[in-house]
């Protein structure tokens, strides 16, 4: 996909598509997200390429103002499988689908 057919897609111009893979501009985290759901990417991982922080995850520290810094802390050596179960019976207790 050529930058003007992804400008297209996003709805910027094929300029400001370029600008952002040459590294000239930084989407914000809505395009960010945008070009994740065009190209089919890991919207967390572009994000961390792009040195950004989902909104929505900046709502949830806000509205968790003391737990979910200290659950950080916490958890913060844990390993990559340790981290999965985790997130796992996040999942179940919220009763989202891990495939989300």
């Amino acid at each position: 996909m050529g930058v003007r057919e992804l400008g297209r897609a996003l709805d910027v111009t094929g300029m400001h598509t370029s600008n952002v893979e040459k590294g000239k501009s930084m989407p914000s985290p809505e395009l960010t997200r945008k070009i994740a759901n065009v190209l089919n990417a890991d919207v967390d991982e572009l994000l961390k390429l792009a040195n950004q922080v989902d909104p929505e995850v900046i709502d949830v520290i806000q509205s968790n103002h003391q737990a979910i810094p200290s659950l950080l802390r916490s958890a913060k050596n844990l390993t990559p499988e340790q981290w999965q179960i985790l997130k796992q019976q996040v999942e179940e207790m919220t009763g989202q689908d891990s495939n989300e």
